[in-house]
């Protein structure tokens, strides 16, 4: 199977070029300062420069490539600490936005995260790409209903990383979607906004280390850096 033919929903879009460098970096085949051949990207995914660009651009953004002025295009440091520092990061900008979720109390949108969370409970753990697509649902509208337009900026720049993180830590990724969002929604709706926070900083830090374990087995980090 060519590469073009396992991204055929988004083959000709800047998305599907996102997700095959995201691929080989974290399955070890770029690593930290390889210098990327946009050529070869092109070729291997059968799109134009335009889309490879802007996937540049959407990586450069969350600092994952770099630029070098007459020199390429290059991944930046892939190490242990920089993966815990992205999850720590975005763990507090989330925990901003479910706080004042819960601060405002709007019952409109708790009642929609209570439905998206009875639909999250009710999905066949099997079913990965359905749990992706409702997690990724509960935490488009907590930032959305919480946060400020420069909140929600900062985190839409998490929405490429995203995926990715959830297809590599995936032992008992079903159960455990649910007990990390059942917790921050019942805090929402409890009102209790410093809770929510806690708990959403915690998820992301629990996520951040199991990233860290899953790539060192795999051999793309070493062990202790």
């Amino acid at each position: 199977m060519t590469v073009a033919a396992r991204y055929p929903a988004r083959a000709k879009t800047s998305a599907a070029v996102v997700d095959y460098l995201l691929q080989q970096i974290f399955e070890g085949r770029l690593r930290s300062g390889d210098r990327i051949d946009l050529d070869q990207v092109c070729r291997e995914l059968d799109v134009s420069r335009l889309p490879v660009r802007e996937a540049v651009v959407v990586l450069e953004r969350d600092g994952i490539l770099s630029t070098r002025y007459h020199r390429g295009v290059f991944v930046e440091p892939f190490d242990a600490e920089s993966i815990i520092d992205d999850f720590e990061v975005v763990g507090l900008l989330s925990g901003v936005a479910v706080r004042r979720l819960a601060e405002k109390q709007d019952r409109e949108t708790i009642a929609a995260l209570q439905r998206l969370m009875q639909k999250l409970r009710a999905v066949n753990p099997q079913d990965k790409e359905e749990t992706l697509r409702l997690v990724r649902e509960i935490l488009v509208l907590e930032h959305r209903a919480g946060g400020s337009r420069r909140l929600r900026a900062e985190l839409r720049s998490f929405v490429g990383f995203f995926p990715w993180v959830f297809r590599i830590t995936t032992e008992k990724a079903h159960e455990r979607a649910v007990e990390a969002h059942s917790r921050v929604v019942e805090a929402i709706a409890a009102g209790d906004g410093d809770r929510a926070a806690r708990y959403r900083l915690e998820d992301f830090r629990d996520a951040g280390r199991s990233v860290v374990r899953e790539l060192v087995r795999r051999g793309v980090l070493e062990e202790g850096k």
